[in-house]
């Protein structure tokens, strides 16, 4: 699925055990690992939350604990969740 520059969801998602090592969601590979980022630039975006569900679900089933955000830009292609 490609990403979307309309709106500002994304997914920030994080190992069980680990909460202090909060990820946002780049990419999912093939295999199934996710790819996360730091730039506002690299974020997946998606139009709602409807179409943020899926790639939800196949983190939880993959062993993650994910929160749908709203992504907004900072200073220097730094990012900033809501």
């Amino acid at each position: 699925m490609a990403g979307s520059w309309k709106n500002t969801y994304c997914i920030q998602f994080w190992a069980p055990n680990n909460l202090k090592d909060t990820k946002v969601l780049k990419r999912i590979n093939k295999n199934g690992i996710p790819v996360s980022t730091k730039k506002y630039s690299e974020v997946f975006f998606y139009t709602n939350l409807q179409e943020a569900m899926p790639d939800a679900r196949l983190l939880m089933e993959n062993g993650y604990d994910i929160k749908i955000r709203k992504c907004c830009e900072g200073n220097n292609d730094t990012l900033w969740l809501i």
